[in-house]
């Protein structure tokens, strides 16, 4: 006679399958080793995704909603692993994931192409979605601070850029460069940033830089000026530290 499996039980075996095809997958790619809190979240919230202007906004964009910036982990993660199950992540084929579809404009997106298929951020999220989609480990340490350099430059012509590096350091002690994940915000439109941290200038004048990771985030003061030979600044003595220190100021930024 034939054998009738309960729908229970086909159920548990498709899942159980689906769990061993995702552990095969992820095994060669060193997949446990992206963060959903250190990795994932950075790179929702560089894309914009989880901006105000984007699914950050307080009703969410197209019926789905995460945090502003990424500031509940834990929701975000339900979010994307729970609702719309098999759509936004699919541990059996990664690739049709929407997480992956949508901002690489492999399907229609209002949001606009975020990042390529040959990008870190692409393979980076799709590793975590072939893992499992692995959650928040209470083990996994927490963000400790984060440097930036150089906190404040000028940059006279024919100088037209600036390299940032970012640094976080962990509560372990551990550190990592997260120029790539960070997100940058300028106090005005002068310049233009690449997702590498590389400030590149439009005009002349001062912008604050501000580089965000995770709940950290530092102000970087930079100074394009254009060159000026033989310049020479004729300052009267300073009355008193505020005044020396825009002489300070003044000074260097003429030096070629």
């Amino acid at each position: 006679c034939q054998r009738v499996e309960s729908p229970v039980a086909s159920h548990q075996l498709t899942m159980i399958r689906a769990f061993l095809l995702a552990l095969f997958l992820a095994l060669p790619l060193g997949a446990a080793e992206v963060s959903f809190r250190n990795h994932v979240q950075p790179i929702l919230a560089k894309a914009g995704c989880s901006g105000g202007a984007c699914h950050g906004a307080a009703a969410g964009q197209g019926g789905f909603k995460l945090s502003l910036r990424g500031e509940n982990p834990a929701a975000d993660f339900v979010t994307l692993t729970h609702e719309q199950v098999g759509r936004r992540v699919n541990a059996v084929h990664p690739e049709s994931s929407l997480l992956l579809l949508k901002p690489t404009m492999s399907v229609p997106h209002e949001g606009g192409k975020r990042f390529g298929e040959d990008s870190p951020e692409y393979d980076l999220l799709r590793r975590w979605i072939a893992a499992g989609m692995p959650s928040i480990s209470r083990d996994e340490p927490a963000l400790q601070s984060l440097k930036v350099t150089p906190l404040e430059q000028f940059v006279v012509e024919p100088d037209d850029s600036v390299q940032l590096q970012a640094i976080a350091k962990f509560a372990d002690g551990t550190t990592r460069d997260v120029i790539r994940l960070a997100c940058f915000e300028t106090s005005q439109p002068s310049v233009n940033i690449s997702v590498n941290g590389l400030v590149q200038r439009e005009r002349f004048g001062e912008v604050t830089v501000t580089v965000r990771y995770l709940d950290q985030q530092v102000p970087v003061r930079l100074a394009f000026l254009p060159a000026r030979p033989g310049f020479v600044a004729n300052v009267s003595p300073a009355a008193n530290y505020i005044e020396d220190r825009k002489s300070t100021r003044l000074n260097s930024s003429h030096r070629t």
